[in-house]
Protein backbone atom coordinates (compact mmCIF):
# COMPACT_ATOMS: atom_id res chain seq x y z
CA UNK A 1 0.00 0.00 0.00
CA UNK A 2 1.50 3.31 -1.09
CA UNK A 3 1.22 6.60 0.75
CA UNK A 4 -0.09 8.38 -2.35
CA UNK A 5 -3.75 8.26 -3.22
CA UNK A 6 -6.47 10.19 -4.97
CA UNK A 7 -6.81 13.85 -4.16
CA UNK A 8 -9.19 14.24 -1.26
CA UNK A 9 -12.29 16.34 -1.94
CA UNK A 10 -11.52 18.92 0.76
CA UNK A 11 -8.40 19.99 -1.17
CA UNK A 12 -10.65 21.55 -3.80
CA UNK A 13 -13.57 22.72 -1.69
CA UNK A 14 -13.82 25.52 0.83
CA UNK A 15 -16.60 25.77 3.35
CA UNK A 16 -17.40 26.66 6.93
CA UNK A 17 -18.40 23.95 9.38
CA UNK A 18 -20.07 24.83 12.67
CA UNK A 19 -21.24 22.91 15.68
CA UNK A 20 -20.62 19.24 16.49
CA UNK A 21 -19.74 18.48 12.86
CA UNK A 22 -16.62 20.66 13.21
CA UNK A 23 -15.39 18.41 16.02
CA UNK A 24 -15.99 15.33 13.82
CA UNK A 25 -13.90 16.91 11.06
CA UNK A 26 -11.13 17.64 13.58
CA UNK A 27 -11.06 14.04 14.83
CA UNK A 28 -11.01 12.75 11.24
CA UNK A 29 -8.11 15.10 10.46
CA UNK A 30 -6.19 13.91 13.54
CA UNK A 31 -6.67 10.26 12.60
CA UNK A 32 -5.62 10.80 8.98
CA UNK A 33 -2.64 12.95 10.03
CA UNK A 34 -1.36 10.32 12.44
CA UNK A 35 -1.82 7.57 9.87
CA UNK A 36 -0.02 9.54 7.18
CA UNK A 37 2.87 10.73 9.35
CA UNK A 38 5.95 8.80 8.42
CA UNK A 39 7.48 8.46 11.88
CA UNK A 40 4.30 8.27 13.94
CA UNK A 41 4.33 4.47 14.32
CA UNK A 42 8.03 4.52 15.18
CA UNK A 43 7.35 7.12 17.87
CA UNK A 44 4.54 5.02 19.32
CA UNK A 45 6.98 2.22 20.08
CA UNK A 46 9.24 4.53 22.07
CA UNK A 47 6.75 6.74 23.89
CA UNK A 48 8.17 9.09 26.48
CA UNK A 49 6.45 9.59 29.79
CA UNK A 50 5.87 13.29 29.04
CA UNK A 51 3.56 12.59 26.07
CA UNK A 52 4.86 15.56 24.12
CA UNK A 53 2.44 14.87 21.26
CA UNK A 54 -0.67 15.31 23.43
CA UNK A 55 -0.62 19.05 22.83
CA UNK A 56 0.44 18.92 19.17
CA UNK A 57 -3.22 19.39 18.19
CA UNK A 58 -5.92 21.06 20.24
CA UNK A 59 -7.83 18.84 22.63
CA UNK A 60 -11.24 20.45 22.53
CA UNK A 61 -12.47 18.55 25.57
CA UNK A 62 -9.93 20.57 27.58
CA UNK A 63 -11.43 23.87 26.42
CA UNK A 64 -15.09 23.76 27.37
CA UNK A 65 -16.02 27.18 26.00
CA UNK A 66 -14.85 26.28 22.49
CA UNK A 67 -17.43 23.47 22.23
CA UNK A 68 -20.44 25.66 22.86
CA UNK A 69 -19.93 29.28 21.85
CA UNK A 70 -22.85 31.62 22.23
CA UNK A 71 -25.04 31.41 19.10
CA UNK A 72 -26.68 34.78 19.73
CA UNK A 73 -25.75 37.98 17.92
CA UNK A 74 -26.99 41.40 18.90
CA UNK A 75 -29.05 42.39 15.86
CA UNK A 76 -29.42 45.98 17.00
CA UNK A 77 -25.73 46.87 16.53
CA UNK A 78 -24.41 45.90 13.06
CA UNK A 79 -21.08 47.57 13.81
CA UNK A 80 -20.22 44.50 15.91
CA UNK A 81 -20.60 42.21 12.90
CA UNK A 82 -17.45 41.19 11.06
CA UNK A 83 -19.35 40.59 7.84
CA UNK A 84 -22.71 39.44 6.59
CA UNK A 85 -22.81 35.65 6.48
CA UNK A 86 -24.52 35.51 3.08
CA UNK A 87 -22.44 38.22 1.41
CA UNK A 88 -20.84 36.49 -1.64
CA UNK A 89 -17.85 38.84 -1.78
CA UNK A 90 -16.70 37.48 1.59
CA UNK A 91 -16.63 33.86 0.36
CA UNK A 92 -13.38 34.13 -1.57
CA UNK A 93 -10.64 31.56 -1.09
CA UNK A 94 -6.93 31.86 -0.37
Amino acid sequence: VGTKGPREPWHDQHCRIDGPAAYDVLKNFEQRWQKATKWWEFGQRFKKVSHYHDDALLKLERISWILSPSPTIQNDDPILWVSEENDPKHWHVQ
